[in-house]
């Protein structure tokens, strides 16, 4: 058996590539600057048994039946920025290849950074860990470095969150989210992998609505409704755009913009809560709670660090809820 908190795997990726804002817009690219990465080193032969395999798996693969334009797209990019490195693959293989690291490549956070997202393709066992609704591991990346001192390479870190009993599957989640309610796990996982999400227990609670909300008319229910709805919407695009800026990458201006888009994230998020309609253990409602009590955590006044308290405390109420245990990041 293998306790909580035990690191059971590093693994040192084939390739790694830092994530950037563009990647909000385009999500094919991370595999594409990972696929640029396999064919200039001359890797390509590593990741022949990867899933799906050329030819029938690969065009019957959901995402490529749902994502074919835009795997196409992803060839082409890949074709104009390595035009002698991708010549070894004809089309068809070029466009697996592309799907194949789409699938099986992990987006990691390096571990105690704070810094952003670096993505790499861990094609020995990394690529071969399943996903669960309710994991029993996680993973974080970690920074190898050289003699001179600079980070070059990237490591996955396997580490439990449960105790796991002999002959039980590790698993982890593919989303970065574990509080989502179903819809939304089902369609992220359909739209990113080509499977559904697993039911869980709490899926009740994370569409739940507050006591208060059932005294109102079904008119002003739905009006309070859209407006968190369109409050939630202008929440996260601000917080997902402030949130991949990271210091030692941006200039004064792009941080005067990230300081804005906080500021407008931290607004809208108070004006859902304000709402009062969601309950503690909705989704949205746990987001909201924890991103706002970031943004006020974060160099702000004693005044605006002391209310940040109760709604650190709201988020792990709820958070207990839905993490797989306390040991969860």
């Amino acid at each position: 058996d293998i306790p909580a908190g035990s690191v059971i795997l590093r693994e040192r990726a084939l390739v790694a590539a830092v994530g950037s804002q563009q990647d909000l817009d385009m999500p094919m690219l991370p595999a594409i600057r990972l696929t640029v990465a396999i064919l200039t080193s001359g890797a390509e032969a590593l990741t022949r048994s990867l899933q799906p395999r050329l030819g029938r798996e690969t065009a019957e693969h959901p995402v490529c039946i749902a994502r074919g334009d835009e795997l196409k797209s992803a060839t082409t990019l890949v074709r104009k920025r390595c035009p002698q490195a991708s010549a070894i693959l004809d089309d068809e293989g070029l466009q697996r290849l592309v799907l194949a690291v789409s699938l099986n490549a992990h987006g990691v956070t390096m571990r105690g950074t704070g810094e952003g997202v670096h993505h790499g393709l861990f094609a020995e066992i990394g690529a071969m860990i399943n996903h669960s609704c309710r994991p029993n591991a996680f993973i974080q990346g970690v920074g190898i470095h050289g003699s001179d001192g600079e980070c070059d390479a990237l490591q996955l870190v396997l580490q439990t969150v449960n105790d796991v009993k002999a002959g039980e599957e590790l698993t982890i989640s593919y989303l970065n989210d574990l509080y989502l309610p179903f819809p939304e796990r089902d369609e992220r996982l359909k739209d990113m992998h080509g499977f559904g999400a697993e039911r869980l227990p709490t899926d009740r609670g994370l569409e739940a609505m507050s006591s208060s909300a059932a005294a109102l008319s079904s008119a002003e229910r739905a009006q309070l409704l859209q407006r968190v709805v369109k409050c939630n919407e202008l929440a996260f695009a601000t917080w997902e755009k402030a949130t991949t800026h990271r210091a030692g990458y941006a200039d004064a201006d792009q941080q005067a913009l990230c300081t804005k888009m906080k500021a407008a994230s931290a607004q809208n998020y108070a004006a859902l809560l304000n709402t009062n309609l969601l309950a503690e253990t909705h989704a949205w409602r746990y987001n909201a709670s924890w991103r706002l009590a970031t943004l006020l955590s974060q160099g702000g006044p004693p005044k605006a660090c002391a209310q940040s308290l109760q709604l650190w405390e709201s988020s792990i109420r709820g958070g207990l809820l839905v993490w797989p245990s306390v040991n969860w990041p």
